[in-house]
């Protein structure tokens, strides 16, 4: 385990998050680094932009895990190396298809 990664998941423990929530956070931001090959600190807000365009348009990853990277990936660079960029007031999952309920009359 690297120290990035250790710090990531004492903020995670810090700020409550469940066991879960880490393992996915972490699993997220290890993606990405494998994605560039290169640490996840280095990664710059350009690159970034192009893996969520990769992981949503190439990729085609279900809506939870469209949701879960951006989440995990987000609270790694605004909690764990303290940066604030403005990609993450852009990057939404897609919405979620809902068939209607019908009402049965009886």
């Amino acid at each position: 385990m690297t120290d990035l990664q250790k710090r990531m998941i004492e903020t995670l423990q810090l700020r409550g998050m469940s066991e879960r929530t880490q393992e996915a956070y972490v699993r997220a931001v290890r993606q990405l680094a494998q994605h560039y090959h290169k640490s996840p600190d280095l990664v710059t807000e350009e690159e970034l932009r192009q893996y969520f365009l990769y992981i949503r348009n190439v990729k085609k990853y279900a809506r939870a895990t469209t949701t879960i990277a951006p989440c995990g990936i987000k609270f790694f660079v605004q909690w764990t190396l303290g940066r604030k960029w403005t990609l993450f007031e852009l990057v939404r999952p897609p919405r979620e298809k809902k068939l209607p309920t019908s009402k049965r009359q009886t």
